[in-house]
C-alpha cells in the first residue's frame, strides 16, 4: 500500500474506531523524535511516560490528520477542565486526569458509543447506576457535566485503591477490572506495559491515547494549533441546583436565553424538563441568564420555583452588614472556604440552606462576614 493511501485511510478512521487500531495499523507522520520524548518527558503525568509506537501515532493522529477536531476539542476544553479540575482536587486525585475524558468524547456531553456508554466519560447505563446517577426517560445524568465528572472521578479513585496504580486504573476505566485482573494474572505482572498484550486490543492504545492527548492540551501551540471556542453565552456561565419540576422553555421564557442556548448548556434532561428532586437537578446558564432568573424569583412572587440560587434579598442583606459572596473554585470545601472567612462550615451550611456539605463547582454561597475576616452575627 502507498504512502499515500496510508495516509488518506488513517484521515478517514473516526475516533470511535481509531481507539481500537493498533500502533502497527496505523501510518506515523513524520515528527521529531527527539524532541517528542523531551516534551513527553516533561509532562507532568500520573502514568509513567514512554516514547512508544502507538504514543506517537496519536500524537500525529491529533496534530495533523485531525487537526480540525483537535482545535474544536481544545476549545471546548474551557467549558469543561474548571470542573474537572474542582473535582479531582475534591477528592484529591491527579488534576490531569481531566485529559482522560479528551480520549473518552472528545469533550463531548452528548457524545454516545455503538455499545451504549454517553456522556463526556462514557459511562456505561449500569456503571452510572452504580455511582448513583439517574439514567431514564426523563433524565440521564451521565450527560451532565457536575453529575458524571463528580461520578467518574469516584469511579477512578476506587479502581486506583484497587490496583494502585494509574495505568492500571485506567485500563480498567477501559475494559473493566475484571479483563485488567485476569490480564495480571495471565502476564505475571502488575506492570501495565508488561500485560499490554493481555488486554484487549483497544485497552492496549488506551494509556497510550491519554499520554498523546495530554501531549496536545500541554504544546498544541508548538504545532500551530488555535482552540475554536464556543460562542460567548456558553463559555460564561453559571450552574445552580434546582429542585422542582421546572421545563427548559420556561426558563427560556424567565431568562429571554435562547432555548438551544439551554438545551446545549444542560444536555441531561431527555425531554426538556428538569424533574422534581429532593437531592436537586444542575441547571446551567450564562451569566446574564442567571440574573435575570434571580430577578424573576423576586418580583414574581412564584414560590413554586425552588433553587439554591442566592435571592437579591439576601445580596442586598449582605451588603447592608459587610458580608459578601463566593463562587465555589477549584481547591474549595467547605471547610477551606470557612477557615478563609473566620466562620465556621455550620454557620455557612445555615446561611445557605444547604442539606449536607456537598459543593459544586461555581455554587455560589453567602456569607455574613466582614472583610476583617469576622463573623458578623445575625440578629
Amino acid at each position: 500500500m502507498s504512502l499515500l493511501l496510508l495516509a488518506l485511510t488513517a484521515i478517514a478512521v473516526p475516533h470511535s474506531t481509531a481507539n481500537k487500531i493498533t500502533h502497527s495499523d496505523v501510518y506515523v507522520v513524520e515528527l521529531d523524535e527527539t524532541l517528542l520524548q523531551t516534551r513527553l518527558q516533561a509532562l507532568n503525568l500520573p502514568v509513567s511516560v514512554r516514547f512508544t509506537p502507538s504514543v506517537q501515532t496519536f500524537i500525529s493522529e491529533f496534530t495533523t490528520y485531525g487537526k480540525k477536531g483537535s482545535e474544536a476539542m481544545l476549545g471546548r476544553a474551557v467549558l469543561y477542565f474548571p470542573t474537572f479540575e474542582y473535582y479531582l482536587n475534591l477528592y484529591g486525585l491527579p488534576s490531569q486526569l481531566k485529559y482522560l475524558a479528551m480520549v473518552e468524547s472528545n469533550l463531548r456531553p452528548n457524545a454516545t458509543s455503538e455499545v451504549g456508554a454517553a456522556g463526556l466519560w462514557q459511562l456505561m447505563p449500569s456503571t452510572a447506576q452504580q455511582l448513583g446517577l439517574h439514567v431514564n426517560s426523563y433524565v440521564d445524568e451521565r450527560r451532565d457535566p457536575h453529575s458524571s465528572t463528580e461520578a467518574a472521578v469516584r469511579f477512578l479513585a476506587d479502581l486506583y485503591k484497587q490496583f494502585g496504580s494509574w495505568e492500571l486504573a485506567l485500563a480498567a476505566y477501559n475494559c473493566g477490572a475484571g479483563n485488567v485482573s485476569k490480564a495480571i494474572r495471565n502476564g505475571g505482572s502488575k506492570d501495565f506495559w508488561k500485560i499490554r498484550e493481555y488486554l484487549p486490543a483497544q485497552t492496549q492504545v488506551y494509556v497510550p491515547r491519554f499520554i498523546a492527548a495530554a501531549y496536545l492540551a500541554e504544546y498544541y501551540t508548538q504545532h500551530g494549533l488555535q482552540p475554536v471556542f464556543p460562542e460567548y453565552d456558553l463559555r460564561f456561565s453559571r450552574t445552580i441546583r434546582v429542585y422542582s419540576q421546572l421545563p427548559l422553555n420556561k426558563v427560556a421564557s424567565i431568562t429571554g436565553i435562547s432555548i438551544n442556548v439551554i438545551r446545549k448548556l444542560n444536555p441531561a434532561y431527555r425531554q426538556g424538563i428538569i424533574p422534581a428532586s429532593t437531592k436537586g437537578h444542575f441547571l446551567t446558564l450564562p451569566e446574564l441568564g442567571i440574573m435575570a432568573f434571580q430577578d424573576y424569583l423576586r418580583w414574581s412572587g412564584n414560590s413554586d420555583i425552588k433553587t439554591d440560587l442566592v435571592s437579591v434579598e439576601q445580596k442586598e442583606s449582605l451588603q447592608a452588614k459587610g458580608g459578601t459572596t463566593v463562587l465555589v473554585a477549584a481547591g474549595d470545601s467547605i471547610n477551606s472556604i470557612a477557615n478563609q472567612h473566620g466562620c465556621t462550615k455550620y454557620e455557612i451550611m445555615e446561611w445557605n440552606q444547604l442539606r449536607d456539605e456537598n459543593l459544586y463547582f461555581h455554587q455560589e454561597l453567602v456569607l455574613f462576614v466582614t472583610s476583617a475576616n469576622t463573623t458578623v452575627r445575625r440578629s
